[in-house]
């Protein structure tokens, strides 16, 4: 009998194979990066039920009715203005996969050679889509402003802010203190020789001053790679090793009181004795910094009908394109229910720590 031939079109095999392997996608998408893989763990991804905007309310004040009193004491009604609501913008993010029709004939006649391209272009929409979502909460374009024209998320650095002066969530922090992240400059800054026990003090302050509300202490820090290894170096033998969860992801993380430390190269650091937010991987970018976040209060919200979708494979022949493409689609947001309950720590000059002491 003659051997049956394979006529298997790639692009029919990419499109029938990558929907069911969307989850692996997913998951990949979000472990290749220290902070979204702290958020997933911590169950702070959410879904929404579409719409315009998103509405989330936050407790601005305390409700003062709460009185002491005996037998038949008047206790007034006092109406109370304790809540108001933060709104949020739904962003949209898409990465594509692409066969062209030649692609399809070189792998024709081999299930062996279709399975690679199919899980190589997995692997780029995954690489993709990683990369530009870390870039884009990590290290956006502007420290102040949501980027490409409001169509990103809204990054790290402005729900942790060094600024004094940002609308966040439609909540102006110039008007509204209680609205305003906590924030810790280094005596170490502009290259000032510091003694290691100054640094941890000034860790465990900024830690307790995000925790001083009532409203529970920082569960994880992220921060640039020098001052993890600052940190880490000043403990020396009395470092505490985090959590065998982001062990097993690949992330090694230790202990600051009851946060668990890790760090990204995609963390911005500032300029010199500075107050304000620089790329990584500028030139002038000189000083540490690092997030001490309460993840209680920050959400990864994801369109419950558009959460990581696989769109139908299209064939493209009338204009001249031959070959089949597809895509993945997102709708979400980043966002913060409580920025007083976060910290971000600055102007830790490398180098400058004087360390065992």
């Amino acid at each position: 009998m003659p051997q049956t031939s394979i006529s298997t079109v790639i692009g029919d095999v990419v499109a029938s194979t990558l929907p069911d392997s969307r989850q692996e996608i997913v998951d990949n998408i979000h472990k290749k990066n220290v902070y979204l893989a702290k958020m997933m763990l911590s169950g702070r991804k959410r879904t929404f039920d579409g719409g315009y905007q998103i509405n989330r309310t936050v407790e601005y004040a305390l409700n003062n009715t709460t009185n002491s009193f005996s037998g038949w004491d008047v206790n007034p009604i006092i109406p109370q203005e304790t809540i108001t609501d933060s709104v949020w913008t739904p962003k949209n993010y898409s990465a594509n996969w692409a066969v062209s029709w030649e692609e399809e004939r070189q792998n024709a006649g081999s299930k062996t050679k279709i399975r690679d391209v199919v899980q190589q272009k997995k692997i780029s929409m995954e690489r993709s889509f990683s990369e530009d979502l870390t870039e884009d909460i990590l290290n956006p374009a502007s420290f102040t402003a949501v980027g490409n024209g409001g169509k990103d998320i809204t990054p790290l650095p402005m729900l942790v802010s060094l600024a004094t002066n940002l609308t966040v969530g439609s909540i102006s922090e110039s008007s509204n203190s209680w609205w305003s992240n906590q924030k810790k400059q280094s005596v170490s800054k502009n290259n000032t020789a510091t003694n290691g026990s100054v640094f941890l003090k000034e860790c465990r302050n900024l830690y307790n001053n995000c925790g001083k509300f009532g409203d529970g202490f920082p569960n994880f820090g992220v921060g640039t790679q020098e001052f993890m290894e600052n940190y880490e170096s000043v403990l020396d033998a009395k470092v505490r090793y985090g959590s065998t969860e982001m062990a097993s992801l690949g992330f090694t993380t230790i202990m600051l009181k009851g946060m668990e430390l890790a760090w990204d190269q995609r963390v911005p650091k500032n300029a010199q004795n500075a107050s304000t937010f620089l790329a990584y991987n500028t030139g002038a970018a000189k000083e540490e910094v690092c997030f001490f976040l309460n993840t209680d209060y920050l959400y990864f919200l994801v369109d419950s009908g558009a959460d990581f979708v696989m769109t139908p494979a299209v064939s493209h022949q009338p204009g001249g394109q031959f070959g089949t493409s597809g895509a993945i689609l997102a709708r979400m947001e980043h966002i913060c229910t409580n920025r007083r309950a976060q910290g971000v720590f600055y102007g830790l000059s490398d180098g400058y720590i004087t360390f065992g002491a």
